[in-house]
């Protein structure tokens, strides 16, 4: 079953429910969408909560993590939600990890307390973070006692704009978690658990940032030296979390770091769903591959001949963020022709109605050029803004 819900559900993601004619949770996103009557096989809330009742490790995939209260709420005792609650709670999650990594700083403070820790005894520089959140909502690296006063002061307002656009279950302003800086580049991995606990890679993007400060989801990319570089590795990381829990049936999006000496370090594991805003779709472009097919019908891709047949070139997401320096509600339009003109090969945009989401635009691309990459990093959208 399918889980539709905000902020994004894409064509590619609609017209693969169809064609296959896979079940959807009939809630108020399929209403709102504006997807033709009869298209989708809909499932009641009873009907959908009552079958996977009756199954250990039902198959669920959700495009975005509003879907989790819908679980948490009528499947509370299941696999699903523990798995959920594992994963989504940061501070959980290092938790369930300290065996592997026992050597990892981090504590986890309540919002309100914030203000009252002691900055000489933390372990600078270090990342600030909600224990719930998404995308970089709250998300901070702080390097010394003057940064962590200021960040504390800009958070307030940061949070709650976070919080008026995404529900408790996706960003939540009741815990943070202070965690060492992970130094290292960064990748995030589009996986699942298959029925039997094994690990299926389906994706895997270079996470690059614009300088140290930089924490911001502008580009994801994409080439056949990062998969073969960093596929087994990553699989048998996954694997080992997975068997902390006995996971399966599951998907995930995990992001890591990999320091210089090779160690690898999660950051986190995003449950139930791929890369967010279905990002993810990215992937029939430069795999061939449908990741929601491979997740339902728990196939494999064949990378040796994905890899073996590759064109060589960097693919890429790209995410337009609304720019935070101006007010959202005296922004007219964004000036879309001159701000693609930086991308050299589009290979499709989405439009977001940034007027109630945190992004104009996704681009999905390639390119020889990893100068572009970082022309790309460096653009500011504010330069691309009409206001009233």
């Amino acid at each position: 079953m399918f889980i539709l819900e905000k902020p994004y559900v894409s064509e590619f993601l609609v017209d693969t429910i169809v064609q296959n004619d896979w079940a959807v949770l009939d809630n108020d996103e399929v209403e709102n969408a504006g997807i033709e009557e009869g298209a989708f096989k809909l499932w009641s809330h009873s009907k959908a909560a009552n079958y996977y009742l009756m199954q250990e490790y039902p198959l669920i995939y959700a495009n975005s993590e509003n879907a989790i209260s819908w679980v948490l709420d009528n499947l509370p005792k299941s696999n699903l939600s523990k798995y959920i609650s594992l994963f989504k709670d940061k501070a959980a999650f290092r938790q369930l990890i300290k065996d592997i990594y026992p050597n990892f700083y981090y504590q986890v403070v309540d919002y309100n307390a914030l203000q009252s820790v002691n900055a000489n005894d933390i372990k600078f520089p270090v990342v600030l973070k909600p224990a719930v959140g998404f995308l970089s909502f709250g998300v901070h690296t702080i390097n010394n006692i003057n940064e962590w006063n200021d960040t504390l002061k800009a958070l307030q307002n940061e949070m709650k704009v976070a919080t008026s656009l995404y529900p408790d279950n996706v960003i939540s302003t009741s815990k943070f978690i202070i965690e060492e800086l992970i130094e290292g580049t960064e990748y995030a991995i589009d996986a699942y658990y298959d029925r039997n606990g094994d690990v299926v890679i389906l994706n895997i993007f270079e996470h690059p940032f614009l300088n140290k400060k930089d924490v911001r989801d502008r580009i994801y990319i994409m080439s056949v030296d990062i998969m073969i570089r960093y596929m087994a590795k990553f699989g048998m990381l996954l694997k080992q979390i997975g068997e902390l829990q006995d996971i399966r049936n599951f998907p995930v999006h995990m992001e890591v770091r990999v320091k210089e000496d090779g160690t690898i370090i999660p950051i986190e594991v995003n449950p139930m769903r791929f890369a967010g805003w279905c990002t993810t779709d990215v992937a029939k472009y430069a795999w061939g591959i449908n990741t929601y097919e491979y997740f339902n019908y728990q196939q494999r891709p064949d990378w040796n001949s994905i890899i073996n047949n590759f064109d060589k070139k960097i693919y890429y997401f790209s995410m337009a963020e609304v720019p935070s320096t101006i007010p959202n509600n005296t922004i007219k339009t964004f000036d879309y022709t001159s701000f693609l003109a930086n991308y050299s090969n589009i290979l499709e945009v989405r439009r977001i109605d940034y007027t109630c989401n945190p992004l104009f635009a996704v681009i999905f691309g390639s390119t020889h050029d990893k100068h572009e990459i970082n022309r790309i990093l460096a653009l500011k959208t504010e330069d691309y803004t009409e206001c009233l």
